[in-house]
Protein backbone atom coordinates (compact mmCIF):
# COMPACT_ATOMS: atom_id res chain seq x y z
CA UNK A 1 0.00 0.00 0.00
CA UNK A 2 1.67 3.23 -1.15
CA UNK A 3 1.30 6.82 -0.01
CA UNK A 4 0.65 9.68 -2.40
CA UNK A 5 3.27 12.17 -1.21
CA UNK A 6 6.01 12.58 1.41
CA UNK A 7 7.91 15.56 2.82
CA UNK A 8 10.48 15.35 5.65
CA UNK A 9 11.57 18.41 7.64
CA UNK A 10 14.57 18.09 9.96
CA UNK A 11 13.67 19.79 13.25
CA UNK A 12 16.74 18.72 15.23
CA UNK A 13 20.16 17.71 13.94
CA UNK A 14 23.88 18.43 14.44
CA UNK A 15 24.26 20.84 11.51
CA UNK A 16 22.32 24.08 11.10
CA UNK A 17 21.96 27.07 8.77
CA UNK A 18 21.04 30.62 9.78
CA UNK A 19 17.86 30.94 11.80
CA UNK A 20 17.75 27.48 13.33
CA UNK A 21 19.40 25.97 16.39
CA UNK A 22 21.52 22.81 16.12
CA UNK A 23 22.11 20.13 18.73
CA UNK A 24 23.35 16.57 19.17
CA UNK A 25 19.99 14.91 18.66
CA UNK A 26 17.42 14.12 16.02
CA UNK A 27 13.80 14.94 15.25
CA UNK A 28 12.08 14.59 11.88
CA UNK A 29 8.65 15.91 10.94
CA UNK A 30 7.01 13.66 8.36
CA UNK A 31 4.17 15.15 6.32
CA UNK A 32 2.36 12.88 3.90
CA UNK A 33 -0.78 12.23 1.96
CA UNK A 34 -1.61 8.71 3.05
CA UNK A 35 -2.86 5.78 1.02
CA UNK A 36 -6.44 6.98 1.53
CA UNK A 37 -5.68 10.54 0.40
CA UNK A 38 -5.72 12.11 3.88
CA UNK A 39 -3.11 14.64 5.03
CA UNK A 40 -1.03 13.28 7.93
CA UNK A 41 1.75 14.46 10.23
CA UNK A 42 4.03 12.13 12.19
CA UNK A 43 6.99 13.15 14.34
CA UNK A 44 9.95 10.79 14.53
CA UNK A 45 12.01 11.37 17.71
CA UNK A 46 12.07 14.38 20.01
CA UNK A 47 15.76 15.35 20.23
CA UNK A 48 17.97 16.23 23.22
CA UNK A 49 17.37 19.92 23.91
CA UNK A 50 13.68 20.84 24.08
CA UNK A 51 14.37 24.59 23.86
CA UNK A 52 16.26 24.20 20.57
CA UNK A 53 13.64 21.87 19.11
CA UNK A 54 10.79 24.21 20.02
CA UNK A 55 12.74 27.19 18.62
CA UNK A 56 13.04 25.47 15.24
CA UNK A 57 9.34 24.62 15.23
CA UNK A 58 8.54 28.30 15.86
CA UNK A 59 11.17 29.47 13.35
CA UNK A 60 9.57 27.34 10.64
CA UNK A 61 6.09 28.50 11.73
CA UNK A 62 4.91 24.91 12.01
CA UNK A 63 1.57 23.92 13.49
CA UNK A 64 1.74 20.56 15.26
CA UNK A 65 -1.72 20.74 16.80
CA UNK A 66 -2.90 18.27 14.15
CA UNK A 67 -0.02 15.83 14.67
CA UNK A 68 -1.26 12.25 14.21
CA UNK A 69 1.39 10.44 16.25
CA UNK A 70 4.95 10.32 17.55
CA UNK A 71 7.36 7.47 16.80
CA UNK A 72 10.43 7.01 19.02
CA UNK A 73 13.20 5.20 17.18
CA UNK A 74 15.05 3.97 20.29
CA UNK A 75 15.52 4.71 23.96
CA UNK A 76 18.49 7.10 24.04
CA UNK A 77 18.12 10.61 25.49
CA UNK A 78 19.14 12.35 22.25
CA UNK A 79 15.95 11.09 20.62
CA UNK A 80 13.46 11.21 23.50
CA UNK A 81 13.93 14.41 25.52
CA UNK A 82 10.94 16.55 24.46
CA UNK A 83 8.13 14.03 23.98
CA UNK A 84 5.84 15.48 26.64
CA UNK A 85 6.32 19.03 25.34
CA UNK A 86 5.27 17.94 21.85
CA UNK A 87 2.27 16.05 23.21
CA UNK A 88 1.14 19.16 25.09
CA UNK A 89 1.19 21.04 21.76
CA UNK A 90 -1.13 18.46 20.21
CA UNK A 91 -3.68 17.84 22.94
CA UNK A 92 -2.75 14.16 23.04
CA UNK A 93 -1.48 11.61 20.50
CA UNK A 94 -0.27 8.02 20.35
CA UNK A 95 3.43 7.40 20.95
CA UNK A 96 4.81 4.28 19.25
CA UNK A 97 7.93 2.58 20.58
CA UNK A 98 9.65 -0.78 20.92
CA UNK A 99 8.70 -2.60 24.12
CA UNK A 100 12.26 -2.26 25.51
CA UNK A 101 12.63 1.45 24.74
CA UNK A 102 11.71 2.73 28.21
CA UNK A 103 14.05 0.33 30.01
CA UNK A 104 17.08 2.02 31.57
CA UNK A 105 19.99 2.33 29.12
CA UNK A 106 23.56 3.15 30.14
CA UNK A 107 27.25 2.73 29.41
CA UNK A 108 29.95 1.46 31.77
CA UNK A 109 33.57 2.53 31.44
CA UNK A 110 36.76 0.62 32.18
CA UNK A 111 36.64 1.81 35.81
CA UNK A 112 33.13 0.45 36.28
CA UNK A 113 31.43 3.85 36.34
CA UNK A 114 27.91 3.78 34.91
CA UNK A 115 26.56 6.71 32.90
CA UNK A 116 22.87 6.61 32.08
CA UNK A 117 21.95 7.31 28.46
CA UNK A 118 18.27 6.38 28.29
CA UNK A 119 14.99 8.28 28.28
CA UNK A 120 15.38 11.20 30.71
CA UNK A 121 13.22 11.83 33.74
CA UNK A 122 10.03 13.66 32.87
CA UNK A 123 9.74 11.77 29.55
CA UNK A 124 8.84 8.30 30.79
CA UNK A 125 5.59 6.41 30.15
CA UNK A 126 3.78 7.88 33.16
CA UNK A 127 4.86 11.41 32.15
CA UNK A 128 3.69 10.88 28.57
CA UNK A 129 0.33 9.61 29.78
CA UNK A 130 -0.02 12.53 32.21
CA UNK A 131 0.58 14.90 29.27
CA UNK A 132 -2.28 13.26 27.35
CA UNK A 133 -0.36 10.73 25.27
CA UNK A 134 -1.12 7.05 24.73
CA UNK A 135 1.96 4.80 24.64
CA UNK A 136 1.91 1.81 22.28
CA UNK A 137 4.76 -0.64 22.96
CA UNK A 138 5.54 -3.54 20.62
CA UNK A 139 8.44 -5.33 18.95
CA UNK A 140 6.34 -5.91 15.84
CA UNK A 141 5.83 -3.60 12.84
CA UNK A 142 2.99 -1.10 13.20
CA UNK A 143 1.13 0.88 10.54
CA UNK A 144 1.33 4.31 12.15
CA UNK A 145 -0.96 5.93 9.56
CA UNK A 146 -2.18 4.26 6.36
CA UNK A 147 0.91 3.45 4.29
CA UNK A 148 3.57 4.48 6.87
CA UNK A 149 5.08 1.59 8.85
CA UNK A 150 7.55 1.03 11.63
CA UNK A 151 10.06 -1.72 10.91
CA UNK A 152 9.61 -3.32 14.30
CA UNK A 153 12.67 -5.06 15.73
CA UNK A 154 15.22 -5.46 12.94
CA UNK A 155 17.12 -8.77 12.41
CA UNK A 156 20.91 -8.40 12.65
CA UNK A 157 22.38 -10.37 9.74
CA UNK A 158 25.23 -8.21 8.42
CA UNK A 159 28.72 -7.31 9.71
CA UNK A 160 27.29 -4.18 11.36
CA UNK A 161 27.49 -3.44 15.08
CA UNK A 162 25.30 -1.05 17.14
CA UNK A 163 28.04 1.58 17.53
CA UNK A 164 31.80 2.07 17.76
CA UNK A 165 32.94 1.87 21.38
CA UNK A 166 36.26 2.77 22.97
CA UNK A 167 38.15 -0.16 24.53
CA UNK A 168 36.73 -0.97 27.94
CA UNK A 169 33.34 0.64 27.29
CA UNK A 170 30.19 -1.49 27.25
CA UNK A 171 26.53 -0.73 26.66
CA UNK A 172 24.01 -1.84 29.28
CA UNK A 173 20.25 -2.15 29.59
CA UNK A 174 18.32 -2.76 32.80
CA UNK A 175 16.35 -5.99 32.41
CA UNK A 176 14.65 -7.99 35.18
CA UNK A 177 16.26 -5.78 37.82
CA UNK A 178 19.87 -6.06 36.68
CA UNK A 179 22.22 -4.53 34.13
CA UNK A 180 22.68 -6.71 31.05
CA UNK A 181 24.61 -6.21 27.77
CA UNK A 182 22.70 -3.90 25.44
CA UNK A 183 22.68 -4.38 21.68
CA UNK A 184 20.02 -1.65 21.33
CA UNK A 185 17.38 -4.16 20.24
CA UNK A 186 14.77 -1.40 20.59
CA UNK A 187 16.14 0.41 17.50
CA UNK A 188 13.56 0.68 14.71
CA UNK A 189 12.90 2.85 11.66
CA UNK A 190 9.99 4.02 9.50
CA UNK A 191 9.28 3.30 5.86
CA UNK A 192 6.73 4.00 3.14
CA UNK A 193 6.32 3.43 -0.60
CA UNK A 194 5.82 6.84 -2.25
CA UNK A 195 3.85 7.04 -5.51
CA UNK A 196 6.11 8.08 -8.38
CA UNK A 197 9.24 7.80 -6.27
CA UNK A 198 9.52 4.41 -4.58
CA UNK A 199 10.24 3.07 -1.08
CA UNK A 200 11.77 5.46 1.46
CA UNK A 201 13.40 4.58 4.81
CA UNK A 202 13.67 7.02 7.73
CA UNK A 203 16.05 6.05 10.53
CA UNK A 204 16.84 7.40 13.99
CA UNK A 205 20.36 6.20 14.75
CA UNK A 206 20.33 2.89 12.84
CA UNK A 207 21.90 1.00 15.76
CA UNK A 208 20.44 -2.12 14.09
CA UNK A 209 22.77 -1.34 11.16
CA UNK A 210 21.60 0.74 8.17
CA UNK A 211 22.19 -2.16 5.78
CA UNK A 212 20.26 -4.52 8.06
CA UNK A 213 17.44 -1.98 8.11
CA UNK A 214 17.42 -1.49 4.34
CA UNK A 215 17.51 -5.24 3.70
CA UNK A 216 14.74 -5.82 6.25
CA UNK A 217 12.49 -3.17 4.68
CA UNK A 218 13.18 -4.51 1.20
CA UNK A 219 12.24 -8.04 2.28
CA UNK A 220 9.29 -7.05 4.48
CA UNK A 221 7.77 -4.72 1.91
CA UNK A 222 8.50 -7.00 -1.05
CA UNK A 223 10.38 -4.17 -2.78
CA UNK A 224 12.92 -4.55 -5.58
CA UNK A 225 14.91 -1.58 -4.31
CA UNK A 226 14.93 1.30 -1.81
CA UNK A 227 14.91 4.74 -3.42
CA UNK A 228 15.23 7.11 -0.46
CA UNK A 229 17.02 7.20 2.89
CA UNK A 230 17.02 9.96 5.52
CA UNK A 231 18.41 9.73 9.05
CA UNK A 232 21.20 8.54 11.30
CA UNK A 233 23.61 5.76 10.34
CA UNK A 234 25.96 5.58 13.36
CA UNK A 235 29.00 5.58 11.14
CA UNK A 236 30.67 8.16 13.38
CA UNK A 237 34.05 6.95 14.64
CA UNK A 238 34.08 3.82 12.49
CA UNK A 239 37.30 2.41 11.07
CA UNK A 240 38.03 2.86 7.36
CA UNK A 241 37.37 -0.79 6.51
CA UNK A 242 33.96 -0.64 8.18
CA UNK A 243 33.09 2.56 6.31
CA UNK A 244 34.16 1.09 2.97
CA UNK A 245 32.06 -2.04 3.52
CA UNK A 246 29.06 0.11 4.44
CA UNK A 247 29.47 2.32 1.39
CA UNK A 248 29.73 -0.67 -0.92
CA UNK A 249 26.48 -1.93 0.59
CA UNK A 250 24.74 1.40 0.01
CA UNK A 251 25.89 1.41 -3.62
CA UNK A 252 23.85 -1.74 -4.25
CA UNK A 253 20.69 0.32 -3.80
CA UNK A 254 19.38 2.63 -6.49
CA UNK A 255 18.92 5.67 -4.27
CA UNK A 256 17.42 8.80 -5.74
CA UNK A 257 17.86 10.58 -2.39
CA UNK A 258 20.42 9.60 0.24
CA UNK A 259 20.54 12.00 3.19
CA UNK A 260 22.47 10.67 6.21
CA UNK A 261 22.73 12.90 9.27
CA UNK A 262 23.07 13.13 13.07
CA UNK A 263 25.33 10.22 14.15
CA UNK A 264 26.94 9.74 10.74
CA UNK A 265 30.00 11.87 11.52
CA UNK A 266 31.91 14.29 9.28
CA UNK A 267 34.34 11.75 7.85
CA UNK A 268 31.64 9.24 6.87
CA UNK A 269 29.43 12.04 5.53
CA UNK A 270 32.24 13.25 3.25
CA UNK A 271 32.95 9.71 2.05
CA UNK A 272 29.26 9.08 1.35
CA UNK A 273 28.99 12.35 -0.59
CA UNK A 274 31.96 11.29 -2.73
CA UNK A 275 30.55 7.78 -3.25
CA UNK A 276 27.00 8.87 -4.09
CA UNK A 277 27.42 12.36 -5.61
CA UNK A 278 24.27 12.26 -7.74
CA UNK A 279 22.02 11.10 -4.89
CA UNK A 280 23.52 12.68 -1.78
CA UNK A 281 21.53 15.40 0.01
CA UNK A 282 23.24 17.25 2.85
CA UNK A 283 20.97 17.41 5.88
CA UNK A 284 20.74 20.09 8.57
CA UNK A 285 18.24 21.71 10.93
CA UNK A 286 15.25 23.19 9.06
CA UNK A 287 16.10 21.27 5.86
CA UNK A 288 12.99 20.21 3.92
CA UNK A 289 13.13 17.22 1.60
CA UNK A 290 10.15 16.75 -0.70
CA UNK A 291 10.22 13.39 -2.45
CA UNK A 292 8.35 14.77 -5.44
CA UNK A 293 10.62 17.75 -6.08
CA UNK A 294 14.31 17.82 -7.06
CA UNK A 295 16.55 18.50 -4.04
CA UNK A 296 19.69 20.61 -4.52
CA UNK A 297 22.60 20.76 -2.12
CA UNK A 298 23.17 24.24 -0.69
CA UNK A 299 26.41 26.11 -1.15
CA UNK A 300 27.90 26.37 2.34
Amino acid sequence: MSIKSLKVTTLAENLVLAGGLGQWGLSLLIELEDSKGAARKVLMDTATVPKALLHNIDHLELDLSDLDSIVLSHGHYDHTSATTQIIEMTGGVKVYAHSDLFNEHASRNEKGKIRKSGVPEGQRVSDIEAAGGEVVLTKKPVEVVPGLWTTGQVPRNSFETPMELRPGIELLMMKDGEWKPDTVVDDQSLYADVDGFGPVVLSGCAHAGPLNILNHVKETGGYNDIKGFVGGTHLVGRKDDYLKRSIEGFKEYGFKVFSPCHCTGFKATAMLWQALPENFVLNFCCRKIDFHEPVKNPII
